[in-house]
């Protein structure tokens, strides 16, 4: 596509990772384009994946910002916040605000994100009953924890430990509650779990898993977690990080195509070719990534294809790398066998826990708990699809593995 003198309307809905990348490839690839990016916050848009090392008080307030005003100005991005987009006219090309204002586009790009599941565990609606995924939300939880409050944190995944963390941090007595076998059971297996879980139950934070929730119980503000074999645990607070679902509203507004997210390829267009979308919203190939790094590169190739640089979107092999309890866990890609012939080489020692997973010689998955020192050359050998063959035919060890990285 060939740059005209005539200025393309850009709209960006969502404030986040994914919005703010597609903005600065817009205006990279077009500096005078005409750009507005709408968020419903009433905040500049911000580090959203340091929310938590915020509530640790390891983050200072002003630090989390992405972009100062002037840099809007400067790069000529009109940017409206605490603003809700009601609905889009596909047809018209034209979305309607809920102040009544309407706006038209040439291109537009949903990067509207996600917000936190809560299951409909009897007395969710109290008062001190609270998910983590706005500034707002970790001022309302800051605010608790300081009081040495009691916290239960619901959800051992990766947010539910990052949480629990952080509020510990802040002087509060916090549990986790896990309802499957064991922490993380997305990134980690069983025998990596327990050895988290004995870290985690060494900084003071008391772990319960599987520990299903029955209810929460309080007159008006939440007083007490209700489990399933009948425990009772008095509580100030309940954090509720059980995963997050798609905004879908205004994608089927527009009548785009949708399953779990608006499904994408790998240009990042949507169903309508003059609809792209980016981040946690998204569905590309039938996985949701809902990771900080899968959504700025998502922004980005969107940002460059609306502006007419075909760039695609590969997929990435999910990875996670767990902050502010201290603790190095990096986690690549798939760790248990599943295919007849996949070979897994694992090692716990000292606290030190190594595992790779291997399916006709390419590494295909990692585990590193406790020494992350390796998570780049891992990272490297997966994407690059290094051929292990020689040394998975011999005695094949963790340090055999290693040396070959």
């Amino acid at each position: 596509m060939t740059q005209t003198d005539t200025i393309t309307r850009y709209i960006i809905i969502g404030g986040g990772i994914a919005g703010i990348s597609a903005a600065e490839a817009i205006h990279a690839l077009q500096p005078k384009a005409d750009i507005t990016l709408i968020s419903e916050e009433h905040y500049l848009p911000y580090f959203r994946m340091s929310l938590t090392r915020y509530l640790a008080g390891e983050v200072e307030r002003e630090k989390l910002t992405l972009h100062n005003q002037q840099w809007y100005l400067q790069n000529h991005i009109s940017i409206l916040l605490n603003k809700h987009v009601s609905s889009i006219d596909a047809e018209a090309k034209q979305i309607s605000l809920a102040d009544g204002h309407k706006l038209s586009y040439d291109k537009l790009i949903l990067a509207s994100g996600a917000h936190p599941n809560v299951p409909p565990f009897p007395g969710r609606e109290l008062k001190g009953v609270q998910t983590l995924r706005t500034l707002e939300d970790a001022d309302l939880i800051m605010e608790v924890a300081r009081k040495q409050a009691k916290v239960i944190c619901i959800g051992g995944g990766l947010l539910g430990l990052e949480v629990a963390g952080a509020v510990a941090r802040q002087g509060a007595q916090v549990t986790v509650l896990e309802g499957l076998d064991w922490l993380l059971p997305r990134q980690l297996d069983a025998e990596a779990s327990a050895i988290l879980k004995a870290k985690i139950e060494d900084m003071g934070i008391k772990v319960i898993v599987p520990a299903m929730t029955k209810a929460l119980h309080g007159d008006g503000k939440v007083e007490s977690v209700e489990l399933g074999d009948g425990q009772v645990l008095p509580t100030d607070l309940v954090l509720i990080s059980t995963g997050v679902s798609a905004n879908l509203e205004l994608a089927k507004s527009a009548g785009l195509t949708a399953n779990r997210g608006v499904v994408v390829n790998e240009h990042m267009v949507t169903s309508n070719p003059d609809i792209l979308a980016a981040g946690d919203l998204t569905e590309f190939q039938g996985r949701s990534y809902g990771l900080w790094i899968p959504a700025k590169n998502q922004g980005t190739i969107a940002g460059q294809n609306a502006a007419g640089q075909e760039t695609n979107f590969l997929g990435e092999p999910p990875s996670t790398r767990l902050k502010v309890l201290g603790i190095d866990v990096f986690s690549i890609g798939q760790f248990s066998p599943s295919v007849e012939g996949d070979k897994l080489v694992a090692e716990s020692k000292d606290g030190v826990y190594k595992s790779f997973l291997f399916r006709d010689g390419k590494m295909i998955g990692s585990i590193l708990l406790g020494d992350d020192s390796l998570a780049s050359k891992v990272k490297v050998a997966i994407e690059g699809k290094k051929d292990f063959a020689a040394v998975l035919s011999g005695t094949s060890d963790v340090e055999s593995v290693i040396s070959a990285l």
